[in-house]
């Protein structure tokens, strides 16, 4: 006795035709699968990279000197040098920074006993005394930013200078005065 072939049947058709009709639309889509990435919200995942730069540089100023030593000053006395030295190359205005900056100079009243006033037109009254820069930049010192400007080129880059004292009249033997010059730079636009 042989074996006989038997058809199923499922849902009025044979088992084979029913393979043969399925089997063409799965391979269709384990083919979709397989190149369509899977992407899970669980999984995602993101973060950040904070950027800062200034793009202004930087400006970095010395002087040396740092002191301006007059000693005893004849009231009505004009263009004392101090004791550092009386060139007009006694000090010495440092740019250590990156970019070139502009520069100011300026002075105030005198923090002592009494304070004596800064003036500012180069003609110093009674208990008033005047600073000056010399040298290729000669101005006086006054209590503004006004008074003294540079350009002060980056990377160690210098201005020579010299102080030199002006004193009015006095109304008393004052005690030692003291005062500070003060530098101030912007970056140079």
């Amino acid at each position: 006795m042989g074996c006989k072939k038997v058809d199923w049947i499922i849902f009025g058709r044979k088992a084979s035709q029913i393979k043969k009709t399925l089997i063409v639309p799965l391979v269709v889509v384990m083919m979709i699968t397989a190149v369509t990435p899977i992407v899970f919200a669980a999984n995602e995942h993101s973060d950040t990279i904070t950027v800062t730069f200034d793009p202004g540089g930087d400006i970095e100023l010395d002087v040396t000197p740092g002191t301006a030593t007059f000693g005893t000053v004849d009231f009505e006395a004009s263009n004392e040098w101090p004791s550092e030295g009386g060139l007009d190359t006694t000090y010495t205005l440092y740019n250590n920074g990156s970019v070139a900056a502009d520069v100011w100079i300026k002075a105030n009243h005198t923090t002592d006993s009494g304070n004596m006033d800064l003036e500012n037109t180069g003609n110093p009254a009674q208990d008033q005394y005047c600073l000056n820069v010399t040298g290729s930049n000669a101005q006086q010192i006054t209590n503004t930013n006004a008074s003294w400007s540079n350009n002060l080129a980056g990377g160690g880059a210098t201005i020579t200078f010299g102080i030199n004292l002006e004193l009015g009249t006095g109304s008393e033997d004052w005690a030692a005065q003291t005062t500070t010059i003060n530098i101030t730079g912007v970056i140079h636009t």
